[in-house]
């Protein structure tokens, strides 16, 4: 039978272990046929020391260094060279006894195991690491197989590479180790139960093995774990959450250390939900100081928005609405004010925050899709933390729904480019553009130029636009009310009053145009040469 054993290193000479490593596998009774060690360009001498105790160094950069490949060549690559089994050990794994390798091959090879894993043991009493791996690693060996899931759950496939043995011919059967920075082991031990085999366990073969116990290694290491189930979910789905493998262990000196671990779990695994609600949760964090502190209204949001704001709230529809002023932020603020009997100014400005604080996460899943977690979470963030997006919605301008409606357009598009909830994302995207023409009379040039790339997008993938008209239809539809008020108000079904300039002028060229105009409007406005608006700055 040839078994080699094989160490990825990186560094381990920092560790302060190393030699004792290289020592416990020197002093085994059983001896193997190849020893290697895979170094990730070590820079203290971890490479060398290996060489001098007669161990094979492979070099690997440490940019293509990943756990679970680069042992699956090595696996593949013992096969092709005949090696029956491969036994891999961590860098900071110190096997506690002279018998731990030969105890462990007995084991693997006394029944029908695919791999077989060994115990390891704390060398510190009473840290959370030892307490954990006291959890973790019973005092009893077992052969784990799919009889087994109801009871242990997922530690039916638990598996720790950090002491393992493998039948190599296994392996490659079951479909070797797939690419993952971590839990390659437990991913293999899965695969092999799934198509009805068999992991051990053994209890007797011993190594002694600690990780810190810092707050940010804690964190650190149950943000892997979480990262793990994230990209795996169908661990939790086909076995079930983990089951503790021992009775006691309930420690008061563990509940900080363990709480710290879980956090990092949390964060790890449900990372790309919580990333959007920590910005979320940032931005407001600076502006609610700045809406409590700062009480100088701007000229627009005193004059026009408040008021309106206060008068939808008390149900005076004469003066809650204006051709002049698009309506989305002030009925917004108007029902916060009626919500909560707040004044029409602060309404404004919640408004304003609540659409510059949703607009991240639009932004955060349209950037998600593009370009991955952490572009997404970066553009979160610097959304944020802009200084000029935390004034918008201190102030309680509408530019702020303007920047809420620009997010969702751009999330409607990525995902229409990414193929995903294609429906969904096509009401989105009236959705959007009624955010847009709701929000300021100005912003009507960008929702038509965005409804144009929209046109023509559809036009060269399905070769017709008729999704694209589908789009504006809905659009009319969703800003309807708007249009029907400015029709009895001042004679043409416009967003805004600026627009009936434009629709006049069309009107008086195209007269198959003039059934849109309303000659008994409410209010006369010279709208030829309308006075310009004061700016919401």
């Amino acid at each position: 039978m040839k078994t080699a054993i094989v160490i990825p290193v990186c560094d381990a000479v920092r560790r302060g272990v190393w030699r004792k490593v290289l020592d416990a596998v020197a002093q085994q009774e059983f001896q193997v046929d190849e020893r290697i060690v895979i170094d990730t360009g070590s820079t203290d001498g971890s490479a060398e020391l290996a060489a001098k105790y007669g161990w094979r160094v492979i070099g690997i950069r440490r940019e293509e260094f990943d756990h679970g490949a680069t042992r699956d060549r090595i696996v593949r690559d013992l096969h092709r060279r005949e090696f029956d089994t491969v036994i891999y050990l961590s860098q900071d794994v110190i096997l506690a006894s002279p018998l731990s390798l030969k105890r462990l091959i007995d084991n693997l090879y006394a029944g029908p195991a695919a791999g077989c894993y060994g115990r390891q043991l704390g060398t510190r009493k009473g840290s959370p690491d030892t307490w954990q791996r006291e959890r973790c690693y019973p005092d009893v060996s077992m052969n784990k197989s799919r009889a087994d899931i109801p009871r242990l759950k997922l530690m039916t496939p638990f598996c720790s590479n950090a002491f393992a043995a493998w039948k190599i011919p296994d392996v490659i059967a079951h479909g070797g180790f797939v690419r993952t920075m971590f839990g390659e082991d437990m991913l293999l031990a899965a695969k092999v139960i799934d198509d009805g085999g068999v992991i051990g366990y053994c209890a007797e073969a011993t190594a002694f093995h600690d990780h810190p116990d810092s707050p940010a290694e804690l964190f650190r290491r149950g943000a892997a774990i979480g990262g793990f189930h994230r990209r795996h979910p169908e661990l939790l789905r086909r076995f079930g959450a983990p089951v503790n493998v021992m009775r006691d262990g309930r420690q008061l000196s563990v509940l900080l250390p363990m709480t710290i671990k879980t956090l990092g779990y949390v964060c790890g695994r449900f990372r790309d939900r919580l990333a959007p609600w920590s910005a979320f949760l940032l931005m407001w964090l600076m502006l609610l100081p700045a809406i409590a502190l700062y009480d100088l209204p701007q000229r627009d949001v005193a004059m026009r928005y408040a008021p309106m704001a206060e008068a939808f709230a008390a149900g005076d529809w004469r003066f809650a609405f204006h051709p002049r002023v698009t309506p989305l932020l002030t009925v917004g603020a108007g029902m916060i004010s009626r919500l909560f009997s707040c004044d029409g100014y602060l309404g404004c400005r919640l408004a304003g925050a609540l659409f510059l604080t949703f607009g991240i996460f639009p932004l955060y899943r349209g950037c998600f899709r593009l370009y991955g977690f952490r572009t997404a979470f970066t553009a979160a963030l610097l959304y944020a933390a802009c200084a000029v997006f935390v004034r918008l919605g201190c102030y309680g301008l509408r530019e702020a729904a303007g920047v809420f409606g620009v997010a969702l357009l751009f999330h409607a598009a990525a995902g229409l480019r990414e193929g995903a909830g294609r429906h969904l994302r096509y009401l989105e995207f009236a959705v959007a553009e009624a955010v847009l023409l709701l929000t300021r009379g100005d912003l009507a040039l960008f929702a038509l130029a965005a409804l144009i790339g929209l046109f023509g997008w559809d036009l060269l993938r399905h070769r017709h636009p008729l999704r694209s008209l589908g789009i504006a239809a809905v659009t009319a539809v969703l800003i309807l009310p708007q249009l029907l008020y400015n029709y009895r108000m001042i004679g043409y079904p416009v967003p805004e009053v600026r627009h009936a300039v434009v629709m006049r002028k069309l009107c008086a060229k195209a007269r198959w145009l003039k059934a849109l105009e309303n000659p008994r409007p409410e209010i006369v406005l010279d709208i030829e040469m309308p006075a310009a608006e004061e700016s919401d700055e």
